[in-house]
């Protein structure tokens, strides 16, 4: 029998340091937790709009990422944020290393930067409105 309703309800990423990543993460998303963390933990639970994301503690921490075919490393996992000029402006002032902003027509905006634990995270701003697109070629737009 087929599945009737499929949809990803759980994420379980592996990280070094499940408090540190758990800082990391509230502070960097504004996520709040699924459940309360207690230091000492193997893993935190974090609510992403009804979705869990579990950070939990690994002793190897594998590569969540891949070299496309035209030689690009892209993130296996992206989140979709809403204000993703404002939030790459805002970790940037955090001393948070972000990629490069990039603009792919019809795809919107995108960058990647890495969490704690070396996880390649993507970061896409959702689809583009009509009038991002008039922005291109514009100083600072790619």
């Amino acid at each position: 029998m087929a599945a009737k309703s499929l949809h990803i309800q759980v994420i379980e990423l592996p990280v070094k340091d499940v408090a540190k990543s758990a800082k990391w993460y509230t502070e960097v998303f504004g996520l709040g937790f699924c459940f309360p963390f207690i230091e000492g933990d193997d893993a935190a639970w974090l609510n992403l709009n009804g979705m869990a994301l579990g950070l939990v503690e690994a002793v190897e921490i594998p590569k969540f990422e891949f070299v496309s075919s035209k030689g690009e490393t892209k993130p296996v996992l992206t989140f979709q944020v809403d204000n993703i000029q404002e939030l790459s402006k805002e970790l940037g002032q955090k001393g948070i290393e972000v990629g490069e902003m990039v603009y792919k027509q019809g795809g919107g905006y995108s960058f990647q930067l890495v969490d704690p634990s070396g996880n390649l995270l993507g970061i896409w701003g959702g689809w583009p409105k009509e009038d991002e697109s008039q922005l291109l070629g514009k100083p600072g737009i790619v």
